[in-house]
């Protein structure tokens, strides 16, 4: 099959579906049905965070944390606030890319999000135990301004950017041993000896969340920063470097396409490189999320296991209180929250810094990313050369031109 007779949907569908619209020309099409995993993620989202407030709103909540099957119970429930939102919007988005395709489901897509505008927010207010009419509106108004936003993000191609790189960073879940095994025994070399300091928890443990969210906000910055003065000098070799790729082209679509000629490809346009830094830094960005995830775990297991409450109110000077981490009651000491949360961050920030310097870590988690990008610019360059450059019409095929009998 020549280039020729190619799906034009089914070449910008696989872009698409690698993170990079800005190749493709025009807006995503059928976006109802493409923003469908991103409502389910969100709904499952609330109902459970719904659940678990009005769990631990109970006046018998601090003493039902005493038996520990109820204690291994809710610490079940919050990991699964977590899982069963990621699952629902997984099998959702394989459901939804079968019919975005070809124009399909868009009924089914307006039940699913007519749930999330209309009936979850009533329900969330009888749950509530609240029948005022009020609440209820005002929950539908800002759920059908999400929803808005979504569109827009989906038409524009956010949406393929950000569930690329969200598949990328779950396909390399299964490397966290690795990531672990390698990271993390400096690290609680290092960390572990702070941890039993009284200066970290009097000063993480006191400061307000607000300004702990801060300061996780500043090492994300510092974190970006680095990545993207890396990733700049990374492209600019990309740029040039995907011509071995070009056999790696799935067979579907691009089979028996053949490739353009050295230095006859339009180079990227400035839309099309700040798609690929995105993809660099948010794939990068999420698998630090995770790493922070494991050492937040990590610390917070070891702190509730080895630091009793007399220990943490000997070195805050107050009596510790019951941790919280957005809206939802945990169960552990909130100085050993803030602490938590600090030392992950840190952590975060040097393994950041490792995944570009290190050559064990680059090989793992940041020359698969390099490889996609080599891949997706052999399939511009083979793509370009069909159905020219983005801002240029596309050129009618040669079938479609043949007089019709």
């Amino acid at each position: 099959m020549g280039m020729s007779e190619l799906d034009s949907r089914k070449v910008e569908q696989w872009f698409r579906r690698r993170g990079l619209p800005a190749v493709v020309r025009g807006l995503e099409k059928n976006l109802a049905v493409r923003i469908v995993p991103a409502v389910v993620w969100l709904g499952l989202t609330d109902v459970l965070y719904a659940v678990l407030t009005f769990v631990d709103g109970d006046a018998e909540f601090q003493s039902r944390l005493e038996n520990p099957l109820f204690l291994v119970l809710y610490t079940v429930a919050l990991a699964g606030s977590v899982v069963f939102p990621a699952v629902g919007a997984w099998l959702t988005a394989g459901w939804a890319r079968d019919r975005a395709l070809d124009d399909r489901g868009f009924e089914v897509a307006l039940v699913i999000i007519g749930c999330y505008v209309v009936v979850w927010p009533f329900a969330a207010t009888l749950l509530d135990g609240s029948a005022i009419l009020i609440p209820a509106l005002t929950g539908s108004l800002a759920a059908l301004l999400v929803v808005a936003a979504l569109l827009v993000l989906t038409a524009v191609g956010m949406g393929s950017i950000f569930g690329w790189a969200l598949r990328a960073a779950l396909r390399q879940l299964r490397s966290v041993g690795t990531m672990t095994s390698r990271a993390m025994p400096l690290l609680l070399l290092v960390t572990t000896f702070g941890f039993y300091t009284a200066e970290i928890w009097q000063s993480a443990g006191q400061i307000s969340r607000s300004r702990m969210l801060l300061v996780l906000g500043f090492f994300a910055v510092l974190g970006g920063l680095f990545l993207r003065s890396v990733f700049a000098a990374e492209l600019r070799e990309l740029s040039t470097g995907w011509s071995h790729r070009v056999s790696a082209l799935p067979a579907d679509p691009f089979g028996g396409a053949s490739a353009p000629a050295e230095g006859t490809t339009p180079p990227l346009t400035g839309l099309e490189r700040a798609n690929m830094l995105l993809i660099l830094l948010l794939t990068q960005m999420l698998q630090a999320l995770v790493f922070a995830a494991v050492v937040f775990a990590a610390f917070a297991v070891l702190g509730k296991l080895t630091v009793p409450d007399a220990a943490v109110k000997s070195w805050v000077g107050h009596d510790p209180a019951r941790g919280e981490l957005f809206g939802v009651q945990l169960p552990m000491a909130n100085d050993l929250v803030q602490v938590c949360l600090f030392i992950a961050a840190f952590s975060t920030l040097y393994f950041i810094a490792t995944i570009v310097t290190d050559a064990a870590q680059r090989k793992t988690f940041f020359e698969p990313v390099l490889e996609h990008l080599e891949v997706s610019l052999a399939g511009r360059a083979v793509y370009l050369a069909r159905y020219g450059a983005r801002t240029s019409p596309r050129r009618a095929d040669p079938a479609e031109q043949a007089p019709r009998p």
